[in-house]
């Protein structure tokens, strides 16, 4: 039997990480606030977690999305299946952005004003989201160009109308029934009801410019000189790519920016509630970069609390608080101009960035990243402590656990819809004969 990991790839390793210990010991020095935790104050929560399933068939995609809400109160349920031709680009990107939707229309609705709202992932991530799904902002772009800012603003209004209307009917329909699986998507229920300005894009011409603003880029990071970057810029046009809408790329692009408005309106519903959201994997340099250190913030936590305290201690350190910072930390993404005054929580929550802190509630355990859309203080960790168990946020595990579509129930309702729609008609067998991980 082979090994996979030599004696001399383990000593280089070794060798790696004692210099990482060297350097943090030089750094130790540095302090950390990390304070001790709060007595726990007895509170209500939601945990609202989402997860996805997905089967790509021949030139298909069939997928399901769900979110589950568990904590002080009867839980809840969103789930939306759906399938769609087969697009590299952004096939997953949607998929994750209308999960991501059900998991923000379910935290907004569920329960009342007494809950907090707890959250798997980070309220950072959630406002970069457009930049992991970037036909939106494009689509955005392309809209201006062929219909024009005052059209483009109809269209918004027409829709947040009817978002305001589908959250009023998802609100009493989740208070008479738990588990709703019809109707929690609107932008794909509506899209044909916009067919006056799709209709109106066909033909237009647009122009990408993809290819040239690649090539500017890549000459920012060379650091080419000044004078040949302006005449680069200048220039653009000869690296642009006219291109004609058909009435199918038209309609699409306005499906995407539909997508992308209810993501954005769950997003800024979400944010009117009391919001934790609580994350366990993660890169962050907050702390290290400051002391001019290349490790992790976890680890060197962790160094420090050894080192001064002899132990991993409990407690928690805030790394930003937008209303203490003299220098805002402001989110990388910028929503397109247009939308900005029909965002405005959203808006703020990225001019001024997002109050953060570790966490650790038990002797040993993880370090968690916890950020709120409130200042983070003993008050509020004292109540989020209200839900915790060895080290876990327990509301938060159930509602990951609830939440999960599992394979062999998946796989099930698959083989029950592929049967049902070759009994059908045989011809679409060409679609969906070939599969791919059921599960993924």
């Amino acid at each position: 039997m082979y090994r996979l990991i030599s004696k001399y790839q383990a000593d280089k390793i070794l060798q790696m990480l004692k210099g990482e210990l060297k350097e943090v010991e030089g750094a130790l020095k540095g302090r950390v606030d990390w304070r001790p935790l709060p007595e726990k104050k007895e509170s209500k929560v939601y945990a609202v977690d989402g997860s996805q399933g997905k089967a790509r068939l021949s030139g298909t995609i069939i997928y399901t999305v769900a979110s589950f809400a568990f904590g002080n109160g009867k839980s809840a349920r969103l789930v939306y299946t759906n399938a769609m031709t087969y697009n590299h680009g952004i096939s997953d990107q949607i998929i994750r952005l209308q999960m991501e939707t059900l998991e923000n229309k379910l935290g907004a609705l569920v329960g009342n004003e007494e809950h907090m709202i707890l959250m798997d992932g980070t309220l950072t991530g959630s406002l970069t989201r457009p930049p992991v799904y970037p036909e939106s902002v494009k689509g955005i772009t392309t809209l201006i160009h062929t219909l024009g800012e005052d059209k483009l603003g109809e269209l918004i209004r027409d829709f947040m109308e009817r978002l305001d209307e589908h959250y009023l009917d998802l609100e009493k329909r989740l208070a008479e029934e738990r588990e709703l699986y019809s109707g929690v998507i609107l932008a794909d229920e509506v899209i044909d009801e916009y067919s006056e300005f799709y209709k109106a894009m066909e033909g237009k011409e647009i122009v990408n410019y993809d290819g040239a603003l690649k090539r500017l880029r890549d000459a920012l990071k060379a650091e080419i000189p000044r004078s040949e970057i302006i005449k680069m810029a200048e220039e653009l046009d000869e690296y642009s790519e006219p291109k004609t809408l058909t009435l199918e790329e038209a309609r699409n692009t306005i499906h995407v920016v539909l997508g992308y408005l209810e993501y954005l309106y769950s997003l800024e519903k979400l944010l009117q509630r009391e919001l934790i959201y609580i994350a366990k994997s993660f890169y962050n340099r907050k702390i290290t970069s400051k002391l001019g250190i290349d490790l992790l913030d976890v680890p060197f936590i962790d160094a420090y609390l050894v080192k001064t305290h002899g132990e991993e201690l409990p407690g928690y350190c805030v790394i930003y608080d937008p209303e203490r910072a003299e220098e805002k930390k402001k989110i990388a993404h910028r929503l397109p101009r247009i939308l900005r005054k029909y965002f405005p929580t959203v808006q703020r929550f990225i001019e001024t960035g997002v109050p953060s802190a570790y966490i650790r509630t038990m002797k040993g355990g993880i370090i968690y990243l916890l950020q709120s859309n409130t200042s983070i203080n003993d008050e509020l960790i004292a109540k989020l402590l209200w839900h915790e168990s060895n080290g876990y946020i327990r509301p938060l595990q159930r509602a990951h656990e609830g939440v999960k579509i599992e394979q062999k129930a998946f796989r099930a309702e698959l083989e029950a819809l592929m049967n049902y729609l070759k009994k059908k008609d045989k011809e679409l067998r060409v679609f969906i004969k070939y599969g791919r991980s059921p599960l993924e």
